[in-house]
């Protein structure tokens, strides 16, 4: 008896023991109280500011002092409130500084930015407009305190924390360290390693219940690195390259081991539709990371996805869609010019050019919305303009069904790619065939991509040089966002962002380009003065083929193009632009620097998903015609 006493005396002794150096609450339970209690820290801070604002005596070098404390206090809990709340955060809290309109409106209604990026702006205008900026801390202190409030309330799992954090990494690379949170001062890589430090007291709570000793030490390794390096750079001098290819693609893959490890639930087994973003994706830099699925609706999965490609390549090929057979997509979109067609402005049916410039197409279907002036909101209705264009197709879709189901092989290759339409051809058949040929073209194995998932070291010298200026000095990628290198939004890849620039008719004559672009769209949402002139921000990826450039196609050159962006747009240039959102001071980029821009930029090339036109088109019953030469 006396040896069975002991014996559960010290099994109790043992667990007390071990209770005592375990957290008595779990990971998930720890953040949520820290969490909740910075989001109040950041409510406390924006009410100070706004009585600051309020009193007799303001001073602006104090309220500048003041306001970056503001900003830091966000900064702590920005990945994880960015992540539960991702439109409070764009509508009031920390969107872009620019007015937009209500994309669900029947009519025009245009909605004025709020929040610190805009907050900060005026704090560092001159003269300093102190109505328009107490009015926006005391809505930014009406909205976070009722952020805060919903957060007592408000519950996540350890799932969501580990989305979170790995969403937090893809926003730092996009938007953290290349300046695009801090328009007017020189705080981002400071705010940067705020947001770091955050996140990895979040992440670090997990190693302790992980029983896996070499992960845990290359987490807490490349956590430390990156803290390093955030901690003793300046932003122009801050090596960005090191920093992905070293840090944050290590550190992305390491997370997403770790989630499964804990065998904690996956975005795939609660959500079931598609996101944009593949949770189960290792890098940012590679092909899967975005989900073909969501932007799409294709299922590359599906048996019949290599029919549909098939006949996707055939159909992009034959002129049968055109109505006088005279032409097809690859008339416009060159294989060997990374489906552009390298003129001005493309040639249209009857003489003449269309209006603008045609875009090459590696990785189109990565967008929200299509054309240089967004007036297409899926690829499906992109089609329907170049069809029914008299510049362009000028056909029909009843003439095109009716040829295509003339054909016995067209029949036969509609019944494999689309098994349950029994052979039918209509819109839904013939655009998912085109797009799913589109959804071979993409580009995201450059030599760059290779570098910064440490697969290669071939990228030299000037080019690391020329994508640290990318993402830093030339302020590049605060437009062209990483991985895409385009308007798509990140850390949600959901929206596509364009921009007025101030584009010439021509580099050597300081006359404004007259395209009136997303404002003459036709899209009654997009009718606002702000959106003259404004264009969508294209991808950069292979953009060594597509010359010439921007949507009228009067830059031969990436360097004219190059030129135009340091002197800082037409505004730059001293013309009137009244809504130019590229800023217009000068970049003071140098030869060398320019140069070194360049090579990077033909560094992006990838070229290795290549389809050229078939040697034979199926066999119409009625009609004949060739494929179209490019």
């Amino acid at each position: 008896m006396r040896k069975l006493v002991l014996a559960v005396f010290s099994l109790l002794l043992l667990f007390t023991v071990f209770t005592a150096f375990r957290p008595t609450q779990s990971p998930v339970q720890q953040i949520k109280s820290r969490y909740v209690g910075d989001l109040k820290a950041f409510h406390e801070q924006s009410e100070s500011f706004k009585q600051s604002l309020n009193t007799a005596d303001w001073d602006q070098v104090k309220l500048k002092a003041e306001f970056k404390s503001l900003r830091l206090s966000f900064k702590k809990i920005e990945f994880m409130l960015d992540y539960l709340q991702p439109q409070d955060v764009k509508d009031f809290i920390n969107g872009a500084p620019l007015p937009k309109t209500e994309r669900n409106a029947p009519r025009l209604v245009v909605v004025e930015p709020k929040g610190l990026q805009r907050m900060e702006e005026l704090l560092y205008d001159a003269p300093l407009d102190l109505p328009a900026l107490k009015k926006l801390a005391k809505d930014l202190e009406y909205q976070v305190g009722q952020v805060q409030r919903f957060s007592e309330v408000q519950n996540f799992s350890d799932r969501q924390v580990f989305e979170a954090l790995r969403q937090g990494l893809v926003r730092i690379t996009a938007m953290g360290i290349t300046g695009f949170d801090t328009p007017a001062s020189d705080e981002a890589l400071k705010e940067s390693a705020v947001v770091w430090q955050a996140m990895g007291d979040y992440a670090k709570l997990y190693l302790a219940y992980a029983d896996a000793s070499e992960l845990e030490k290359a987490i807490q390794a490349k956590w430390d690195l990156g803290q390093r390096l955030l901690n003793q750079s300046d932003f122009e001098t801050f090596n960005r390259a090191e920093f992905i290819r070293e840090v944050i693609e290590p550190l992305y893959g390491a997370l997403l081991d770790l989630h499964h490890h804990l065998a904690y639930e996956t975005a795939a087994e609660v959500y079931r539709g598609e996101l944009p973003v593949n949770y189960e994706s290792r890098h940012i830099f590679s092909a899967d990371f975005l989900n073909l699925s969501f932007y799409t609706g294709l299922m590359p999965k599906d048996e019949a996805f290599e029919h549909q490609k098939k006949l996707g390549r055939l159909l992009f090929f034959d002129p049968v869609l055109s109505g006088d057979l005279d032409r097809s997509c690859a008339s416009c979109h060159h294989p060997d010019k990374a489906y552009s067609d390298g003129l001005v402005k493309s040639v249209a049916k009857g003489g003449g050019t269309v209006s603008r410039n045609a875009p090459g197409l590696y990785n189109v279907l990565y967008a929200e919305k299509f054309f240089h002036d967004l007036r297409a909101d899926r690829m499906e209705t992109q089609m329907e303009h170049v069809i029914f264009s008299a510049q362009e197709f000028d056909s029909d879709y009843r003439r095109i069904f009716r040829r295509l189901e003339e054909s016995e092989e067209y029949q036969t290759l509609f019944k494999k790619a689309f098994p349950e339409q029994q052979g039918r051809v209509n819109r839904y058949s013939l655009s998912k065939a085109i797009m799913a040929f589109l959804s071979q073209l993409q580009s995201y194995d450059s030599r760059v991509d290779r570098y910064l998932r440490s697969e290669s070291d071939a990228l030299s010298e000037e080019e690391i040089k020329g994508f640290n200026l990318f993402m830093g000095k030339a302020a590049c990628a605060t437009c062209h966002f990483v991985p895409t290198f385009s308007g798509l939004v990140p850390p949600m890849y959901m929206e596509n962002e364009s921009e007025v620039l101030g584009v010439l008719e021509s580099p050597d004559m300081k006359k404004l380009d007259g395209d009136l672009g997303r404002y003459a769209g036709g899209v009654v949402q997009d009718e606002a003065p702000f959106f003259k002139n404004s264009f969508k921000t294209p991808g950069l990826r292979n953009v060594e083929f597509t010359a010439p450039y921007f949507h009228n196609g009067a830059y031969p050159d990436l360097e004219s193009v190059l030129d135009f962006y340091n002197q800082g747009g037409a505004a730059g240039m001293g013309l009137p632009l009244e809504h130019q959102t590229l800023p217009a001071d000068s970049l003071n980029l140098s030869d060398q620097e320019i140069l070194a821009l360049k090579k990077f930029m033909l560094a992006l090339s990838d070229t290795s998903q290549v389809f050229t036109a078939p040697k034979n088109l199926p066999k119409l019953n009625t009609i004949s015609r060739k494929i179209s030469t490019y």
